[in-house]
């Protein structure tokens, strides 16, 4: 009994070994997905503020108003830091306005806000041609 425990655990381990070397070799059958790159909009680019039908936001952003922007980083995002500046030009429907950035890099997710209401930009695809 004595010489069975080593053996019993000598077999196991070299049954895990060749377990997880055989999963660390696993290729997967499909094609390799082209990755999205991250889009940052620059000063004089054009972006969209979703507001969701809120209509308090929409009347606290006003054509022509220069309204910041923040980004929210760290645990859980709790800490925004400011990332740029957006002119606001027009509406654009019941749930978007649109605005043109005036500084700073701007990606999508970033919040533009004012004191009782907030903004998510989004930056629009470039059309393809």
């Amino acid at each position: 009994m004595i010489r069975l425990k080593p053996l019993v655990l000598g077999i196991t381990m070299l049954s895990l070994f060749v377990y997880i070397s055989a999963c660390s070799t696993f290729t997967s059958p499909q094609p390799d997905l082209p990755v999205k790159a991250k889009v940052t909009a620059k000063s004089g680019d054009t972006v969209q503020l979703f507001h969701g039908g809120n209509k308090l936001a929409k009347e606290e952003f006003c054509p022509n108003e220069i309204v910041p922007v923040y980004r929210y980083v760290g645990f859980r995002y709790k800490h925004p830091s400011e990332v740029g500046k957006i002119k606001v030009t027009q509406y654009l429907g019941d749930h978007f306005i649109e605005g043109v950035v005036v500084e700073g890099n701007i990606k999508d997710g970033d919040v533009a806000m004012k004191p009782n209401s907030a903004c998510m930009i989004r930056i629009p695809e470039p059309e393809k041609k």
